[in-house]
């Protein structure tokens, strides 16, 4: 059904996408990661897809660049991933386009509720509406990493469900940074 939607020209194109590499991570994993570095598991998130994506193509970009601006590649990410499956599996996939939308706005949106909870506004109820919104964020990388796992033929990620030694240390410095953010919290209550 693909080949009779390819255009001569096209066959190149479909030959390039097929050898475009996604970073695969199983779930259960990316969930642990998530939640246990308080969300900051999302700039090496991006790092490695785009990592994965320019040595695959051979683009000439910075990966760094575009997982610390995030906000500003998530829409051609996510449509790497869609272009991915369409190709895999002939159809289009549900858009996540809207899921890129979501996420850079609760991502703008938790940004200035920290910075208006830092500067003393709203404190500490702005601090705990960015809190509210870390699950936004992980609801949306979630369902794309998803989509990413099946396009990269790899659905449950088994290659790369183990957490690592690296892993762990990131995991102890979010538990550390848990801690502190409850015990700032505590002390924002008592005052």
């Amino acid at each position: 059904m693909l080949e009779q939607n390819i255009k001569p020209n096209d066959e190149e194109l479909v030959s390039a996408v097929n050898e475009v590499k996604l970073y695969v991570v199983s779930l259960n994993k990316f969930l642990i990661l998530y939640l246990g570095t308080f969300g900051l598991y999302t700039v090496y998130w991006f790092y490695k897809h785009w990592s994965e994506y320019k040595k695959s193509t051979k683009e000439e970009m910075l990966p760094i660049m575009r997982s610390i601006f995030s906000i500003f590649y998530t829409h051609s990410l996510f449509s790497h991933f869609e272009f991915r499956y369409k190709n895999k599996t002939g159809e289009f996939p549900k858009s996540i386009n809207y899921l890129a939308t979501i996420f850079v706005v609760s991502t703008i949106v938790c940004q200035i509720l920290s910075n208006l909870s830092e500067n003393g506004y709203g404190a500490p109820f702005t601090f705990y509406l960015s809190l509210l919104i870390l699950p936004i964020g992980c609801r949306v990388l979630y369902k794309a990493q998803s989509l990413a796992n099946f396009s990269g033929d790899d659905v449950q990620g088994n290659a790369n469900s183990e957490l690592t030694f690296a892993n762990h240390i990131w995991l102890a410095l979010g538990f550390v940074f848990w801690l502190l953010m409850i015990f700032g919290t505590y002390s924002m209550s008592i005052t």
